[in-house]
Order: C-alpha cells, then sequence, then structure tokens
C-alpha cells in the first residue's frame, strides 16, 4: 500500500498565510542585524537587504489573502479573470473600495507615498537595471564601504534620485543597506497595514484574523476536534 492510501488517524488542512510567515521571517533577519557583533560584516548587509524584501514580499501575501477573504465571490471571480492587469497598488486601493464603499488610501500622504517606493523597491530588485550607479570610498587598496549619497564630490554629478529612494531614504545601492533603513520599511509596513485595517473597519486584525491561519480536522470525515484527546501522548508519528 503506497504512502498516499496508508490510513492516518487524524488530518488537519489548512492555507497557508503568506503575510504572516514572511513577515516574521523579516522580523527575524531584522533582528539579527542589530546584534552589535554585525556591526562590520557584510552578513549584516545580506541580512537586511532580505529582510528588506520579505517584508515588502509580505504586503503582497496580505493583500491577495485579504482580496479572496473579504470580497464576495463574483468580485473575487473578477479579480482573477484580470489579475494579470492589476499591480500590487491597484489592489490595495481596490479592496477598501469594494468592501467599506467609503473611501479608500489617500495616494497623495503618508503611508501610501512610503508604501509606493516600496512597491518601487521591490520591482528595482526584481527586474534590476544594468545602468545603476553606485559610488564607494577606498579604504585600503582591497577595502571599500559604500559612500554615502551627500558625501559624493559635486564635479562628479551624481543625482541624488540616482542614489537613493526620496520617501524612503533607501540607497539604492543593495550594498549599502544598513539595519536603520530596515527600520523606515518596518515602520511603513506596519503603517500601511494599520490604515488598511482602519479602512476596512477593523476587520484585519479582528480575532488576529492578519497573523491566524486557521487548522481544520478534515479526516476521518466523521472526526471532531475533541476525538483527539484519545490520541495517546507518545504516540510516535510514522
Amino acid at each position: 500500500m503506497s504512502d498516499r492510501n496508508r490510513t492516518t488517524s487524524y488530518i488537519f488542512r489548512s492555507y497557508v498565510n503568506s503575510f504572516a510567515y514572511l513577515y516574521q521571517d523579516a522580523e527575524y533577519l531584522h533582528q539579527i542585524a542589530n546584534k552589535p557583533e554585525l556591526a562590520k560584516t557584510f552578513e549584516l548587509v545580506r541580512l537586511c537587504r532580505t529582510a528588506l524584501l520579505l517584508y515588502v514580499f509580505s504586503l503582497e501575501g496580505l493583500i491577495n489573502r485579504a482580496l479572496d477573504h473579504f470580497m464576495s465571490q463574483h468580485l473575487r471571480e473578477f479579480i482573477l479573470e484580470r489579475e494579470n492587469r492589476f499591480g500590487i497598488e491597484d489592489k490595495w486601493l481596490f479592496l477598501p473600495l469594494v468592501v467599506s464603499e467609503k473611501e479608500t488610501f489617500n495616494t497623495s500622504k503618508y503611508p501610501w507615498s512610503h508604501f509606493a517606493e516600496l512597491i518601487s523597491v521591490r520591482n528595482d530588485f526584481v527586474h534590476p537595471k544594468h545602468d545603476r550607479p553606485v559610488y564607494y570610498r577606498a579604504i585600503t587598496s582591497h577595502v571599500w564601504e559604500p559612500l554615502p549619497w551627500n558625501q559624493i564630490p559635486d564635479d562628479l554629478d551624481a543625482k541624488e534620485t540616482d542614489l537613493i529612494y526620496r520617501q524612503t531614504r533607501i540607497p539604492k545601492d543593495p550594498y549599502a543597506i544598513r539595519p536603520d533603513h530596515i527600520d523606515r520599511v518596518k515602520k511603513v509596513v506596519d503603517d500601511i497595514v494599520a490604515e488598511l485595517d482602519r479602512l476596512l473597519g477593523g476587520r484585519i486584525t479582528e480575532n488576529n484574523w492578519l497573523r491566524k491561519d486557521e487548522m481544520n480536522l478534515i479526516y476521518p470525515p466523521d472526526a471532531k476536534l475533541v476525538d483527539l484527546a484519545s490520541i495517546p501522548s507518545n504516540k510516535k508519528a510514522d
């Protein structure tokens, strides 16, 4: 008998909460990056830029899950049929309009302004340009460090907008990203989620929906949660 057909006592089914695990992983890396012993290591750079991306990816996971959960079936089908025409920003604007029927994000103000820039950061990582300029200062003949945009000599004609993102002040050089930049990213992520929650009347945080994974007992068909009390505490998985 195959493993698939072998009798198993109890089976639960869940649906992955992408926001929860992506955000938690970002927080984990963010916390490690703040350890003093990593301050001058390349590991810190890797932790920071990975945390940055995970924080932004979590917002995409959240809005896709929220669209599925809070919209009616016919609206879900409408979105799914046209999903390739909707960008991340479109989905964030669309959900409050159809759920609250009152208002959506003010795109001229914070946190939307910074959220939109984080999406640009994400897009630049996913679709990098080949001619993005970066500048380094020589410490020794074999050691360099990223040069802050405001310390670049004027006669090099380096434009601020080519080197940092204007709203969040995050460097466009992926080797220059540090914990203080990730602090800003986390704040924007937390604030845009809080604003979505406000626009939806508190539904995002109600009963911890934002972070909760639903676990449903589905097998055997007539099983109930109370039945699990009969499983011996020392029973080992096959």
